[in-house]
């Protein structure tokens, strides 16, 4: 007879299943692209559309974090048995119907929103779907995937703003760099479960994404955006974390930093860099009020990273 596991330890077990401080640095995808595609035009009464579109992505995020668990549970009880799946403290069919459950509310809150935004919403179920059933595998495929569905949850946002035709410059140019630091910080995270320090060859990432950082920012203050001449702090606090983290990594063993840690720091780094695309945005009130939230939620993250896995 298996051993009863309370209830405590059950939503203990749940919280780390959905990695809860990778949560917080979501709903900033939808909204710096929202805050983006309306620039000036942001209004008070759009709030409600803004906000499905978080949800949305929220649902989406967590169900393909639990079914990536799901499909990986052979590989994590050889490698990491002390996931919830495999070490029995949450139910495999419980995580299938989560997952399953949580995928269609992100297709229906996105079909709500309107067809641009249904159409990007399967766009994104579809790359999430991929990446789990195996296309995380494929040693660049499988990174640059994940960029795509993070660059996808920008466009989501975007999408909800109504009567949005094309994707605006500002938009577009946000999805490909958020991809980008996607991609890099996921190529890193795939060598995860390898033991040591790490050196130069397997840190580029983490400086070649400081350098896109960089130049976004430099295209971004090109285009003009009404606030960018305030979005550059927040900016380039992301890029130093993402190049102190490199030179870490790159270090001699006795200061590097072991990929797990590394990798959490770069994914709560997503928060400063989301508010500056909603400083750069230019969408006065809203835009400052998001970026202020999401540099607050930044140190929450961090707390949260201390008890609960980052991936």
């Amino acid at each position: 007879m298996s051993e009863r596991i309370p209830a405590a330890g059950r939503a203990r077990a749940w919280l780390q299943l959905l990695r809860v401080p990778n949560l917080l640095t979501v709903p900033g995808d939808p909204v710096a692209g929202f805050l983006l595609a309306a620039g000036k035009q942001c209004e008070s009464g759009m709030i409600g559309r803004l906000a499905a579109a978080a949800a949305a992505s929220l649902c989406f995020y967590a169900g393909g974090l639990v079914l990536n668990d799901v499909l990986d549970l052979e590989a994590d009880r050889r490698e990491r048995p002390f996931r919830p799946l495999p070490s029995g403290r949450a139910g495999l069919r419980g995580a299938w119907a989560a997952a399953a459950i949580l995928l269609l509310a992100g297709l229906g809150l996105s079909a709500a929103l309107g067809p641009r935004a249904r159409e990007t919403g399967l766009a994104l179920a579809a790359a999430i779907v991929l990446y789990d059933a195996g296309g995380k595998r494929a040693p660049f495929f499988g990174s640059a995937l994940m960029g795509v569905c993070r660059a996808l949850s920008l466009l989501l946002g975007a999408a909800a703003y109504p009567g949005l035709a094309g994707w605006p410059p500002l938009v577009a140019v946000g999805a490909v760099a958020l991809g980008l630091y996607i991609l890099s910080v996921t190529n890193l995270a795939r060598r995860e479960t390898e033991p040591g320090p790490v050196g130069r060859a397997k840190s580029w990432p983490v400086g070649a994404l400081t350098l896109g950082l960089m130049v976004f920012g430099a295209v971004v203050l090109r285009l003009g955006g009404g606030g960018a001449g305030w979005f550059v702090a927040p900016w380039f606090l992301a890029g130093s974390v993402a190049f102190m983290t490199s030179i870490r990594l790159a270090g001699p063993p006795e200061r590097a930093r072991r990929i797990p840690a590394a990798v959490g720091a770069l994914l709560r780094a997503l928060l400063p860099l989301q508010a500056a695309l909603a400083w750069g945005a230019g969408a006065g009130p809203a835009g400052w009020i998001a970026g202020i939230v999401l540099l607050a939620v930044w140190p929450a993250s961090r707390i949260l990273g201390r008890r609960f896995y980052m991936s």
